[in-house]
C-alpha cells in the first residue's frame, strides 16, 4: 500500500488518503487529471492544484451518511476523467472507507459487478479498504438499483432509493455493530 494506489483493471483509477495529494510528484507521475474528494472539510486544492479538475463531496465517515445519493454524479465524473487517458484519484481522509465506497460504486456501475466483487478488486490495489457498515448497506441497495435500472426501470431504481431513504436504519456506531452481529448470528 502506498500513497497513491492503483485500482487494478480499471484504467488509471487511483485511491488513497488526503495527504497523498500533497505528494505532487506522485500525482504527476500517475497522470492524475481529476480528483474526487469525499471528505467533510475543504481540502484546499484550489491554490496548489488549480491544474486538476476537482469534485468535492462533503461527507463524514459515519454509517448514517448518505453517499448513495452521490453515486450517479460521481460515477459520471470518474468515467469522464478516465476517458482519453486521464487519471482519477479518489480520496477521503485515510483512503479506506468513503473513497473505497465511491470506487466500488463506480466498478459496479461500469462493469456490472456485485459490491463484494468490486470491493475485492479495490482491495487488490489498496488492501486497507473497508467501507463502514452503513456504506456497505448502501452499496447493497445500489446493487439492487442497478439491477432495476438494467431492466429499463429507472423509475423503479429511484423509488428503491427513496424507500431506502425513508426506512433506513439510523443509529450510533455501536448500534450498527450490534445490528451486524445479530445478522451474522442468524446465518
Amino acid at each position: 500500500m502506498g500513497w497513491v494506489d492503483l485500482v487494478p483493471r480499471a484504467g488509471k483509477l487511483y485511491i488513497g488518503g488526503l495527504y497523498a495529494l500533497y505528494q505532487t510528484d506522485l500525482i504527476k507521475a500517475a497522470g492524475i487529471t481529476h480528483v474526487l474528494s469525499v471528505i467533510d472539510y475543504d481540502p484546499l486544492l484550489q491554490e496548489k492544484f488549480h491544474h486538476l479538475k476537482h469534485h468535492h463531496i462533503r461527507a463524514e465517515d459515519d454509517p448514517n451518511e448518505d453517499l448513495l445519493q452521490h453515486f450517479r454524479a460521481t460515477n459520471e465524473y470518474i468515467d469522464e476523467g478516465l476517458k482519453n487517458g486521464g487519471g482519477v484519484f479518489i480520496h477521503c481522509a485515510m483512503g479506506k472507507s468513503r473513497s473505497a465506497t465511491m470506487a466500488v460504486a463506480y466498478l459496479m456501475w461500469k462493469y456490472g459487478m456485485t459490491w463484494q466483487e468490486a470491493l475485492e478488486q479495490v482491495c487488490e490495489g489498496r488492501p486497507v479498504c473497508d467501507p463502514n457498515v452503513g456504506f456497505k448497506e448502501q452499496l447493497s441497495v445500489y446493487q439492487d438499483m442497478l439491477k432495476e435500472a438494467k431492466d429499463d426501470a429507472d423509475a423503479d431504481a429511484d423509488a428503491m432509493y427513496r424507500n431506502w431513504l425513508r426506512e433506513r436504519f439510523r443509529g450510533e456506531w455501536w448500534e450498527w455493530d450490534k445490528r451486524v452481529t445479530r445478522s451474522k448470528a442468524k446465518l
